[in-house]
């Protein structure tokens, strides 16, 4: 497993400890409302599932999930997890309340698509926002995405809905 760091923000990947935090960050409204697959209530055995699927798919080589940390205070902002598994790679994200507008997404956005062609050598890499999440679209774009198309049906909720997304873009360099 990998760690990452730009000296502002540290990527690492997610542990047991991280259990309580992860749902406290995941009952957040906002997080609630951007990600329609979370669990409503979020409960611990939630994050208990999703942290045992974080060692797993590290081991497999199939996902790399990372909690997003301060650089110097270890202080945890959010979550981020690069896809490998199949189909085009992507990336998805959140943050708890105490992480945003410090601009650590951007940054870990960065760090994990560096990582993703550098060490896993993907591509191209695929970024999706519900088609209102405009402050995740901003992290996208400030992150070197280009917003590529719609993709209708795209997002799938817990109650079995489905919703358009904006699909945004990256390429590896050269």
């Amino acid at each position: 497993m990998t760690e990452l760091t730009d000296g502002t923000v540290r990527l690492r990947p997610p542990v047991a400890a991280d259990a309580d935090w992860i749902v406290a960050a995941c009952r957040d409204p906002e997080n609630q409302r951007w990600l329609p697959l979370l669990p409503s209530p979020y409960k611990l055995e939630d994050a208990r599932w999703w942290l045992r699927r974080a060692d797993e798919v590290w081991r497999d080589g199939t996902a790399a999930p990372f909690v997003i940390e301060d650089a110097e205070d270890a202080a945890r902002l959010g979550v981020i997890e690069l896809r490998t598994c199949s189909g085009p790679s992507d990336v998805g994200y959140w943050l708890a309340p105490e992480g945003r507008g410090r601009g650590a997404m951007t940054r870990a956005l960065r760090l994990v698509a560096a990582y993703a062609f550098r060490e896993r050598q993907v591509r191209r890499l695929e970024l999706y926002t519900l088609l209102d999440n405009v402050r995740s679209q901003a992290v996208a774009e400030r992150a070197g995405f280009v917003r590529e198309g719609l993709v209708p049906a795209r997002i799938e909720s817990r109650d079995g809905n489905r919703y358009d997304a904006y699909v945004f873009v990256l390429a590896a360099p050269g």
